[in-house]
Formats: structure tokens, C-alpha cells, sequence
């Protein structure tokens, strides 16, 4: 496989780990919200752990990304429009991302409010998740 595969490849892991947090998070709410409430706690775990793999998602994107721009297609210059759309709704799940850390950590200590914000910020990540999609699907077609 050559080097150019070989990137792309791990940027469709990044991906597929980044669109498993926002699914599993889905199903866990689901989950969590008809569970006996003496089952919450160890269901709560689950979330955290996810958490990490879309942080690892988004840094291979990051990662991949920037080399196959860089090297393969010799810079942001010559990129068509929807890659610039695609970068913007990346930047902003990134943004969102580091934010829902930061909620992460305050649900830790116990704070309700921030554990009531992490549904509204999933969905955002969730969203422009999916614009990036298919923006570079569109940019790269």
C-alpha cells in the first residue's frame, strides 16, 4: 500500500472512531434513561471511555489530514471551496470537543449543570461531524 493509501486510510479511522462516539452516545442516553436507577453509575463509565476514542478520531483527522494537504496536494491554495467548508465545521467540532472536556471534567466534581449541557454540545459535535463529511465528500469527489 503506498503512502498516499495509507493516510487516507487512517483518516477514515479517525472518522469512523469520531461518528462512534456520537452513536454510542445516542444509545447510551437511550440506555441510561430507562435504566434502574442502581445501574446508572456503572453505565455512566461508558462515556468518559468513549470520549477518549473520538479524541484520538479527531487527532488522526487532524494529523492525516494536515499531511495529505500539505504533501499530496501541495497546500491550501488550490483547495476548492467545500474544503474550506469542510476545514471551518472541523475546526468548530474541535472547538466543541475541547469544550465537552472541560464539561467532562466539571460532571466529575459533580456539577449538574454541566452534566444538563453535554446532550446539546454532543449534538453540535454531531453535527458538524457530519457537515465536514459531507463537505469533503463533495470537495473530493
Amino acid at each position: 500500500m503506498n503512502w498516499y493509501l495509507t493516510l487516507i486510510l487512517i483518516h477514515f479511522i479517525g472518522l469512523v472512531m469520531g461518528f462512534a462516539v456520537s452513536i454510542s452516545s445516542i444509545v447510551m442516553a437511550a440506555l441510561l434513561a430507562r435504566s434502574e436507577p442502581e445501574h446508572r453509575p456503572t453505565l455512566a463509565r461508558f462515556m468518559p471511555m468513549m470520549s477518549k476514542v473520538g479524541h484520538v478520531g479527531l487527532a488522526l483527522l487532524w494529523i492525516s489530514g494536515l499531511v495529505l494537504v500539505f504533501v499530496y496536494y501541495g497546500g491550501f491554495k488550490d483547495m476548492p471551496w467545500e474544503f474550506y467548508t469542510k476545514i471551518a465545521a472541523t475546526v468548530l467540532l474541535t472547538i466543541v470537543v475541547s469544550y465537552m472536556a472541560v464539561l467532562e471534567a466539571k460532571i466529575r466534581r459533580g456539577d449538574v449543570l454541566a452534566a444538563a449541557l453535554m446532550p446539546a454540545f454532543g449534538k453540535a459535535a454531531t453535527l458538524f461531524g457530519l457537515t465536514a463529511l459531507i463537505f469533503a465528500v463533495n470537495a473530493f469527489n
